[in-house]
């Protein structure tokens, strides 16, 4: 699996000991016993999931959303210490408080409301966007919850802060993210997915289905590469392969598409599903190209409404289900330009152009690509300089090579030859992972670093990551704090894992969690 709050890799032990076969450079795998390309082709998957989180506009998104809820209220945080005080959960004081003195509360609690409700929408958002169906219903019955609008708008927001004060202050290439505004009149004129209990129209799928689609898809492409006869679709539902969440974005595309189950992956059509999930899952509107009608928000940027669009496209576009034959970069480029001209999409390529564009315009960028080189990274914000990196990084090669990020299975089992792909593949394999023999997060080897650049990045990457926990758990969780960050360490100490969160959370906030007062939820 791969954790997209703790940013690792994990395999099973067996897996990782049949991965001892595979060399880390030079994988032939007509060398392999057929239970060691099954263990890689998990990894595959796995990484693919890496890919996903840091390689992706959605994935970004998605994954330094948490890290904002610290950072994008840092400053009430320490206003709160100073006026309110040590309250936990907060979310609970500010609840309780305004049960009990009424709207007259609001203004000694606007700073704290500020810091909850920042919190509470990244949650929302996080939910929505994961998986839609299955979170809507609970979420429409919280009073906190405004609006799906209202959450792209915020965590959009606070995105274009971070990568503003880590790259580019003077805002030469990040759009501006201050909407509020378009906030407030998009809820004043009361238009749908932007005011408070507005109807909800639910896209066929979420990013969760998506994910696992795009990865399971990209899994067996590899596996049928590396067998001398392709299994047929059936074989892959008998084996167990075919079912659940991680069919569910591939029968959703093929009801859409008004398309049937093909009798092999080599279909085209299966190479057309997985263009669409990359397509749906890299939005460029509000990052890294400007909001131009914020009506439109929610279509341009929610990666399941993307997804379903595209897939209906396909319906009307019927001739680019047998379209992509070769697995090639111009027929990457000429079908997502037909689909998405079509759909009324910007086509990928103009995305990670103008991601390329940033580093000749941006201040900052070379700077923090420096650091990408070497790992040695400015300790300010350091772990989104690591994730804002790799993600400039992954772009910069996507633009060269989209089909390879594509069809990934495809080009590693030898189906398609491209002479680059090893390096394609170890430049971009995930930071940290587990280990089948010991406890813990490790960080793996990476091509042109030294060894101690890598542990030391590791190393100030973890030392950080405690705070964001914290700072979540302060804000949203009832109860006292739970210091349980035995898993990253290789010999777990219950009591270093105390200090290491009391030392961290001081540092920033001058506090430790002892001194907090822990808010009992009211009886009923």
């Amino acid at each position: 699996m791969y954790e997209t709050m703790r940013f690792v890799l994990r395999l099973s032990p067996r897996n990782h000991e049949l991965l001892e076969m595979v060399p880390v450079d030079g994988i032939v795998l007509s060398r392999l016993p057929p239970e060691a390309v099954q263990a890689f082709s998990t990894y595959l998957h796995e990484t693919v999931h890496w890919w996903q989180h840091v390689g992706s506009s959605s994935g970004l998104v998605f994954s330094l959303s948490y890290l904002a809820q610290c950072h994008s209220s840092l400053g009430e945080l320490r206003t709160i210490l100073a006026t309110i005080g040590k309250k936990k959960s907060l979310k609970r004081y500010t609840d309780d408080v305004l049960k009990r003195e009424g709207p007259s509360a609001q203004a000694k609690l606007a700073v704290a409301n500020v810091a909850v409700n920042n919190a509470l929408d990244v949650e929302y958002y996080k939910f929505y966007a994961y998986s839609p169906h299955e979170n809507i219903g609970w979420m429409f019955k919280e009073p906190h919850f405004e609006s799906v609008g209202h959450g792209y708008f915020v965590v959009y927001s606070h995105l274009l802060g971070i990568l503003s004060e880590v790259i580019d202050p003077d805002h030469v290439v990040v759009p501006h993210g201050n909407w509020s505004k378009e906030i407030l009149r998009l809820r004043a004129e009361r238009i749908e997915g932007y005011f408070w209990r507005s109807p909800v129209r639910l896209p066929a799928v979420g990013l969760k289905a998506i994910f696992e689609g795009q990865a399971r898809f990209t899994q067996l492409n590899f596996l049928d590469g590396t067998r001398e006869r392709p299994l047929s679709c059936a074989e892959w539902k008998d084996a167990g392969y075919l079912s659940g969440i991680y069919v569910e974005a591939f029968e959703s595309f093929l009801k859409l598409s008004e398309s049937q189950w093909p009798e092999t992956l080599e279909d085209p059509l299966v190479a057309l599903f997985l263009l669409i999930c990359d397509v749906a899952i890299n939005p460029t509107r509000g990052f890294p190209l400007p909001v131009e009608v914020f009506e439109d928000l929610i279509r341009d940027v929610d990666v399941g409404v993307r997804f379903t669009v595209l897939c209906q496209t396909a319906a009307q576009l019927p001739h680019l289900k047998d379209r992509i034959t070769q697995y090639s970069r111009e027929e990457y480029i000429s079908v997502s330009e037909e689909l998405t001209k079509r759909a009324g999409y910007d086509p990928p390529i103009a995305a990670l152009k103008a991601f390329a564009q940033w580093f000749e315009q941006a201040r900052g960028l070379a700077k923090l690509m420096e650091e990408y080189e070497s790992f040695h990274y400015d300790p300010t914000n350091f772990p989104i300089r690591v994730f804002v990196s790799h993600f400039l990084a992954f772009c910069k090669d996507r633009l060269d090579h989209p089909e390879f990020f594509c069809w990934a299975g495809t080009y590693m089992s030898g189906q398609r030859s491209m002479s680059n792909w090893q390096a394609l593949w170890l430049r971009h394999l995930s930071l940290f992972s587990d280990r089948g023999d010991k406890h813990g997060v490790f960080p793996r080897k990476h091509p042109g670093r030294s060894d101690e650049a890598v542990k030391g990045m590791f190393k100030q990457f973890f030392r950080t990551l405690p705070l964001y926990d914290l700072t979540r758990q302060w804000l949203l969780k009832d109860g006292p704090f739970v210091t349980d960050f035995d898993w990253m360490a290789e010999n777990p100490d219950k009591s270093g894992s105390e200090a290491l969160a009391d030392h961290v959370f001081k540092q920033v906030y001058g506090v430790t969690l002892g001194e907090f007062e822990i808010i009992q939820p009211k009886a009923p």
